[in-house]
């Protein structure tokens, strides 16, 4: 008979939260999970000095053999930069590091002093990031850098609950991004509240099954320079500076968890009327928005997901 088995840990600077329904051993399945996020981890982290994604950086304007997991991240990271026209790039790292965020977040909030915010930086046109795809070869342009950040979370909780998959129902929660497959015995998915930034309940909750669900918000990662600017994660291309919105959070559901990741950064960035409006015109997305002053607006989808579950 199957069993729910349950386990979290801390990686990729965020809680990591797993669930799996099997009659196999779910416990060693589980325990395994750790170890396969670090060494993800090791390769795409911008925090290690050591990772792959850090010497890729470092060699900017020269093409660069990487390993396929790192090249996929790449890729979809320019995809995502193609179906928003650019609002999600993942060229933004010189202009987060400007903006202070130049470590950890952990890291970033225990610091007793931050650094005055240093000069404007220009975000490079994504569209130069370079591929070729038969030798994994990738080229940066000079003097760029990449974040693969949200994408690399969304990837690798699809790819693990790909994986967990085989063995039963599963959920794979990676700091918000959420890879969701089959559903709970006696149950048409598994049940995902989406948090309220304003309040301790959560605004809604939603039944999913086969599909991704992503919150990206502008309330969590926060930070305040010696210059006494506050700044927060989510940087707009278009200025190099942290979005000006009224999206404080905006949660995607869509089959592709690192779709969900780059539609949710370009409705943040276009705020919550327009955002929502462009996210209507998207395949296969709903999304709903918590505005800054607690109002909470959703596509016309999003309520039909309400009164049926998204399978």
């Amino acid at each position: 008979m199957s069993q729910r088995f349950y386990f979290t840990f801390r990686a990729m600077g965020c809680a990591v939260e797993a669930a799996l329904e099997t009659d196999a051993d779910g416990t060693a399945l589980l325990a395994a999970v750790p170890a396969q996020v670090e060494t993800i981890e090791a390769l795409l982290s911008r925090f290690r000095p050591e990772s792959e994604l850090s010497r890729l950086n470092k060699q900017s304007g020269t093409w660069v053999q990487v390993s396929d997991i790192l090249f996929q991240n790449v890729a979809l990271a320019k995809h995502a930069a193609r179906i928003t026209d650019g609002l999600y790039n993942p060229l933004v790292l010189p202009a987060l590091v400007a903006n202070g965020y130049d470590r950890s977040f952990e890291n970033l909030t225990s610091s007793a002093a931050l650094r005055s915010s240093a000069p404007q930086k220009t975000v490079e046109d994504w569209q130069q990031i370079k591929l070729r795809p038969k030798t994994l070869e990738v080229l940066l342009p000079t003097g760029s850098a990449i974040d693969l950040g949200g994408i690399a979370k969304g990837w690798t909780a699809a790819l693990i609950a790909d994986q967990l998959a085989q063995f039963g129902a599963c959920l794979i929660s990676i700091g918000g991004d959420i890879a969701v497959r089959g559903a709970p015995s006696g149950q048409s998915g598994w049940s995902v509240k989406v948090a309220n930034p304003n309040a301790d309940q959560p605004v809604c909750e939603v039944t999913l099954s086969n599909t991704s669900i992503v919150t990206s918000g502008v309330d969590y990662r926060r930070w305040q320079t010696t210059d006494g600017q506050t700044h927060h994660h989510i940087v707009d291309p278009r200025t190099g500076q942290s979005a000006a919105t009224d999206v404080r959070t905006v949660t995607i559901i869509h089959p592709h968890a690192p779709t969900a990741e780059a539609y949710s950064k370009a409705v943040l960035l276009l705020g919550s009327q327009a955002g929502l409006e462009w996210l209507n015109q998207q395949w296969d997305a709903a999304g709903m928005v918590v505005s800054e002053n607690g109002t909470v607006y959703a596509t016309s989808n999003w309520l039909n997901i309400m009164e049926s579950p998204r399978v």
